[in-house]
């Protein structure tokens, strides 16, 4: 059945996107990547995934960190080396996860529902842009993680994953746009060190008919139409951009013609009979920039030296290694305290 459901859905995304495309006329190939509002042309952004000094842990508190995350004490201190060590290896471009898996950050109900940030969000928030404004860096902050959607489980006192209801549930869905994401987007709406909101990573993984049939999976159009719903909140309470780090070309579908302003794309070897890395830009038929959100530093075929210009010679708007902080099979780059 969920097979049935993604063909469908293809078809008829596909097929609105050829009507426009014949009421259109000729194909306008997607230009470089421009700042919201202000066009102002970007150069090509080779950048990387920082992606957290701590899963879950950087932004807000929990038991584990009741004082917060990077906005006091050590934490402040270790994001100021590491935002100085990306500086000096000349990276401007950072993705960094902000929610995680909703483990800190945000004050939620008994059953579940988000009443809105907690105390630390907006402290570890403002420490962090103003390091990274001091180390030159701009940042495109990763809402949530798939493994939101993940079971929930109980780890020394602290929930982890098990948030899939809030985005499937209609009324706790409105809950997370206007209690936390509408504050966040109107007091940081207009940083000049935020080019862009991630709205979720890989939702694929969690989305019914993209092959996941667990009972926390979200059903493909509410997923769809969280994103539209959260892109569009972006475009009103600010002057960055929205998009969404997909697996893969495969998950296109999901998000085509749902408002964001540049498309992500993650790419490993795993995906490139289906993804190849050296297909053009323009051949994906897109309506806007497409950013490699994602690519391996690590255990490739591939350089990252041959990725990026492999990127840049398919119209590519960009290029993020993954990881800096990364401990994981595919992170090559070194850490702090390692030699280069």
């Amino acid at each position: 059945m969920n097979w049935l459901l993604k063909l469908f859905f293809s078809f008829r995304l596909r097929g609105r996107a050829l009507l426009k495309k014949a009421l259109a006329g000729p194909d306008a190939v997607p230009g470089p990547l421009c700042l919201s509002r202000d066009k102002v042309r970007l150069p090509f952004i080779n950048g990387l995934n920082l992606p957290w000094l701590s899963y879950g842990g950087d932004f807000g508190a929990n038991g584990w960190k009741p004082l917060g995350g990077v906005g006091k004490g050590a934490n402040r201190e270790a994001m100021q080396r590491i935002f100085r060590k990306l500086h000096d290896r000349g990276i401007r471009t950072i993705r960094w996860f902000l929610l995680c898996d909703g483990r800190a950050g945000i004050r939620f109900t008994r059953a579940g529902t988000p009443l809105g940030p907690d105390q630390h969000l907006f402290v570890d928030m403002d420490a962090a842009l103003e390091v990274a404004a001091a180390c030159e860096l701009s940042i495109i902050f990763v809402l949530l993680d798939f493994l939101w959607f993940g079971k929930a489980a109980l780890v020394n006192g602290v929930q982890v994953r098990g948030r899939a209801g809030v985005i499937s549930g209609a009324y706790k869905q409105r809950a997370l746009r206007r209690r936390v994401l509408k504050p966040l987007f109107k007091r940081y709406g207009h940083s000049p060190v935020i080019l862009a909101w991630d709205i979720v990573n890989e939702p694929e993984w969690v989305t019914l008919g993209f092959g996941d049939s667990s009972d926390t999976a979200v059903p493909y159009l509410t997923m769809r139409r969280f994103i539209t719903k959260t892109a569009r909140l972006v475009q009103r309470h600010t002057r960055q951009l929205a998009t969404v780090g997909l697996a893969n070309t495969a998950g296109l579908t999901l998000v085509r013609d749902s408002g964001l302003d540049f498309y992500q794309v993650h790419w490993y070897d795993r995906w490139d009979a289906q993804s190849p890395l050296d297909k053009p830009v323009p051949e994906w038929n897109l309506d806007r920039p497409l950013l490699l959100g994602e690519y391996p530093t690590k255990n490739s075929a591939r350089s990252p030296d041959a990725i990026i210009a492999s990127a840049k010679n398919s119209g590519y708007c960009g290029a993020l290694a993954w990881s800096f902080l990364g401990s994981d099979h595919v992170s090559g780059i070194n850490r702090p305290g390692e030699e280069t």
